[in-house]
């Protein structure tokens, strides 16, 4: 976790974004966004063992869009948090057990 020069906490992986109720928009070089639900999103990589920080999450993404068209993944440019809303995709949540053990253990 990172603070900004106001003071304010910044989330560094899907997880810190997930406690501090972000949502994480990726974005690609063609300017196709998408916006995840950080709960869901943190509870993908986790069941798969993957690294959530912003950084190594990049590799586990490609445009939908440019893939089409290129036939060929293209990675995005960009993951960052951003503040949540209703229009955020939704994997599928993970069980409020889990999620508070998960909790639990940073604190």
């Amino acid at each position: 976790m990172r603070w900004s020069q106001d003071g304010l906490m910044v989330p560094t992986n899907i997880f810190e974004a997930a406690t501090l109720h972000f949502a994480v928009q990726v974005e690609c070089s063609c300017k196709h966004t998408v916006r995840f639900e950080a709960h869901c999103l943190w509870w993908h990589f986790y069941r798969r063992g993957w690294d959530d920080r912003f950084a190594q999450a990049r590799q586990r993404f490609w445009c939908r869009v440019c893939g089409s068209k290129l036939r060929r993944k293209v990675r995005p440019i960009r993951i960052q948090p951003v503040p949540e809303g209703q229009h955020d995709f939704e994997l599928p949540w993970p069980d409020v057990r889990t999620w508070k053990q998960a909790v639990r253990r940073v604190r």
